[in-house]
């Protein structure tokens, strides 16, 4: 059965950890969910508060998730809420600066599997199998310091995705397809 990835975009940290705990109670392990965010205290908050593993990364696999919690003393800020999810990796991807990352799409740019070269992002998610235009959106919403995560889905899954996203606040609606109540007849 053909998969596809699928994208929500986050600007509370609330739903994005809502997100990331309802796709696990849907069957998805932590290791099948990407996550990218560009503000290092929604980043830092992401790695104290949930136990996204990337693969490949073997800096501190002992001490994951004995921070859990930190992200309680930034205070009622960004970091309150995500303070946990360990195993997100800074990749330096050329054109973007540090960008945190996790799960298999940061894995693959990290090991060298998929290219951010001089494509940066776009081209790290092109590389991925996202669309160029897709690809294109998401790096806006990085720029504008959103969290971004992605899953990978086969046809009986989307519609639960979509979904799980849309339930949580996510805002691309648009680039999902129309049956979701988006714009996008070629998704």
């Amino acid at each position: 059965m053909e998969k596809k990835i699928i994208g929500g975009v986050f600007k509370d940290q609330f739903d994005a950890v809502n997100v990331i705990e309802q796709l696990e109670r849907n069957g998805y392990n932590r290791n099948d969910i990407s996550i990218f965010a560009k503000d290092e205290v929604i980043s830092r908050t992401i790695t104290d508060k949930t136990e996204i593993d990337v693969s490949g990364d073997t800096k501190d696999h002992h001490n994951r998730g004995k921070k859990a919690g930190k992200g309680l003393g930034i205070g009622a800020g960004a970091g309150a809420v995500l303070g946990g999810a360990a195993g997100l990796a800074l990749l330096a991807i050329p054109g973007v600066g540090p960008i945190m990352a996790a799960g298999p799409i940061a894995a693959a740019i990290e090991g060298g599997l998929i290219g951010a070269g001089g494509g940066g992002i776009v081209g790290a998610l092109t590389g991925a199998g996202i669309t160029e235009e897709q690809a294109k959106e998401y790096d806006k919403y990085l720029n504008e310091g959103y969290i971004v995560i992605l899953v990978e889905a086969d046809q009986t899954q989307e519609e639960n995705v979509f979904g799980t996203y849309t339930s949580h606040n996510t805002r691309n609606t648009h680039m999902y397809p129309s049956y979701i109540g988006g714009k996008n007849n070629n998704y």
